[in-house]
């Protein structure tokens, strides 16, 4: 009898001192129906024990551990988890791993030696995984788990545009969620500042998921260069884009499908940064930006977009 394990990730899960330390989950097959026993504990509230779930360690049950863990956690959006990795177990002890659930149930959480890594641990331990690598940061712990990696895809209930983008390669890093506004898109807050001049944003994005709607990167800034779309439903490291600087200038999305050749053209509507026509010649040249972005001005004032 093989039953899978489940080692659930979001490496931007706990910040400490700037640095995203990460956030470990555990599951569990439990019987030939394909039932599995997720569950971690989560750092909501800020209280500091798992005992009577003050800190709220939960599990469930599901028979859909990836999509509940994307789409369903019970603590909110905030806290669904990024990615796992499943792990085939062949003399699977089911009452042991669900012993030490009971017995992390009544221990005080201690971040040394009681964590979200230490409960992953010990109830997969129990359970039958072997191999499991040390370390005390969550993230590597789970980096150095020998298993593929499995992006979490399920959108959000109720969200039109369900993207997320991560710091670093391979869904690691802080990841951000930008939402749409009330015209129905999300846009990069930075896609007219020049790359080499005084309002130069950080340009290099390690990845980007796209769950639902529809996303489109740009080398350049001001939505112009070759647009790459990125599939729903997967994940694009910006190592592998098809421009030789593998950095993004600008991204756009939509809940709708978008037509990524003609945004350069209505830029100024996209994201009104300037009061006037006047003020976005000034900004572009004061900061040298290249030829397109003013010719992105005067077309917009020819079309009427």
């Amino acid at each position: 009898m093989s039953y899978n394990a489940y080692v659930f990730t979001r490496p931007g899960g706990a910040d400490i001192l700037g640095f995203p330390y990460g956030h470990v989950a555990f599951g569990f097959q439990t019987d030939d129906n394909g039932i599995i026993s997720v569950g971690g504990v989560e750092v909501v509230t800020g209280k500091t024990s798992h005992v009577d779930n003050a800190m709220d360690f939960w599990t469930r049950q599901t028979t859909d551990p990836l999509g509940f863990m994307s789409s369903q956690t019970p603590c909110g959006f905030e806290t669904r988890y990024d990615m796992c990795k499943v792990l085939p177990v062949a003399s699977p002890n089911i009452d042991a791993a669900t012993a030490q659930i009971e017995r992390i149930r009544n221990t005080n959480y201690n971040i040394l030696s009681q964590n979200c890594r230490t409960d992953v641990v010990e109830v997969l331990e129990a359970y039958g995984v072997t191999g499991l690598p040390g370390g005390a940061r969550p993230s590597g712990f789970f980096g150095g788990i020998h298993a593929a990696i499995v992006p979490l895809t399920a959108p959000w209930p109720g969200r039109e545009l369900d993207i997320s983008i991560y710091g670093e390669p391979d869904q690691y890093g802080f990841r951000d969620d930008p939402q749409p506004n009330a015209q129905g898109y999300a846009a990069d807050l930075a896609a007219d500042q020049n790359p080499n001049g005084p309002d130069w944003p950080p340009r290099y994005y390690g990845s980007f998921l796209v769950r639902r709607g529809f996303l489109t990167l740009f080398p350049d800034e001001n939505y112009s260069g070759q647009s790459t779309p990125v599939p729903t439903g997967s994940v694009l490291n910006a190592r592998d884009l098809p421009w030789p600087s593998k950095m993004v200038g600008s991204w756009y999305a939509t809940a709708a499908p978008h037509e990524s050749q003609t945004l350069a053209l209505r830029a100024d509507s996209i994201l009104p940064r300037f009061a006037s026509s006047g003020e976005r010649r000034l900004h572009a040249s004061s900061l040298a930006l290249p030829p397109h972005f003013g010719l992105a001005d005067q077309l917009v004032g020819q079309t009427g977009q």
